[in-house]
């Protein structure tokens, strides 16, 4: 069977993204979130509100929007007949109409934005919590960061958060049996009970504020960490963030004095044995049939011994 493209298998769910969001934030009704104007004069108004210029000449106005100029000059006088919007000769041609939006509105696009953050957050609160997480994340790399993608320690919270996403995503995502998540937690309490900083440390990778990776190093006899916990939220994967958090652990490792890293991977988690091995790890050990992985995948041991 021909392998699907990515834009192929996206365009049909993007497509239902937008039917939904459409209905849920009011976007279909004849009288745009109760304010007496269609969704078309709502755009004009909002373009009007938010350009940073002095106005907007009519038939610039009607290119950004992509409507038809007819259409457009009939909203604009509709806008200008209520007093949020005011037309005037444009200063470059005596000829042209620009439309600049009146104090009054700035006053109704205000309150528009309110009531349809509103709707939304209202239409979003019923969703799942890390069904929200991801949306955002998505949503952040496809329409640009807030911000950069800040690696540091642990916020109140972030541990139990990490545990969480460990079996939400390996369950959903790898098809891991639902025992796997009562492993990670005990293997994190036991991580979390034995903490001895300074070698034993947590990371976490957060954007805006939101948790979106992890990793975690543990202190073992005859200067050995181990490399635990390495996880990376799927909308920030292709980014380069995994390599990041690896090679945190390798500087810390040295700086610590540290001679070698050992690590516990599984046989079907292709992208990050890859990463491992780019980073110089190589596998020493297999083991089959761990109550916690799927049938006929390996628990994988693999170490990297640290140049002086």
């Amino acid at each position: 069977m021909p392998r699907v493209s990515p834009v192929a298998a996206a365009t049909p769910l993007v497509r239902a993204f937008s039917r939904e969001l459409a209905r849920a934030g009011g976007l279909l009704s004849p009288d745009y979130l109760a304010s007496g104007m269609s969704l078309g004069e709502a755009r004009c108004l909002y373009e009007l509100g938010h350009t940073g210029l002095d106005g907007f000449e009519i038939s610039a106005l009607a290119e950004r929007l992509e409507l038809d100029l007819g259409y457009v000059s009939r909203a604009v006088s509709r806008l200008a007949e209520r007093g949020l919007a005011t037309k005037r000769v444009s200063a470059g041609d005596a000829r042209a109409r620009s439309v600049v939006i009146t104090r009054r509105g700035k006053t109704q696009l205000a309150a528009l934005e309110v009531r349809a953050d509103r709707r939304l957050a209202a239409w979003l609160a019923a969703k799942p919590a890390p069904v929200i997480d991801e949306l955002a994340g998505s949503l952040q790399a496809l329409f640009g960061d807030a911000g950069r993608i800040v690696v540091r320690d642990p916020r109140p919270g972030a541990i139990g958060r990490i545990i969480a996403r460990h079996g939400e995503i390996y369950v959903a995502e790898f098809g891991y049996p639902e025992v796997f998540e009562s492993y990670v937690v005990r293997a994190f309490a036991d991580f979390v009970a034995t903490f001895a900083p300074p070698r034993d440390r947590i990371f976490v990778a957060e954007l805006a504020g939101r948790l979106v990776g992890s990793v975690a190093v543990k202190g073992l006899p005859n200067a050995t960490v181990q490399l635990r916990f390495l996880l990376v939220e799927h909308s920030c994967r292709g980014r380069g963030l995994g390599r990041r958090l690896v090679q945190r652990v390798l500087d810390h490792a040295r700086a610590s004095g540290d001679r070698r890293i050992v690590l516990e991977t599984a046989s079907d988690l292709d992208a990050a044995r890859s990463l491992y091995a780019a980073h110089g790890f190589r596998k020493v050990r297999s083991t089959e049939r761990e109550p916690w992985l799927p049938r006929g995948v390996a628990s994988e041991r693999w170490e990297l011994d640290l140049a002086p």
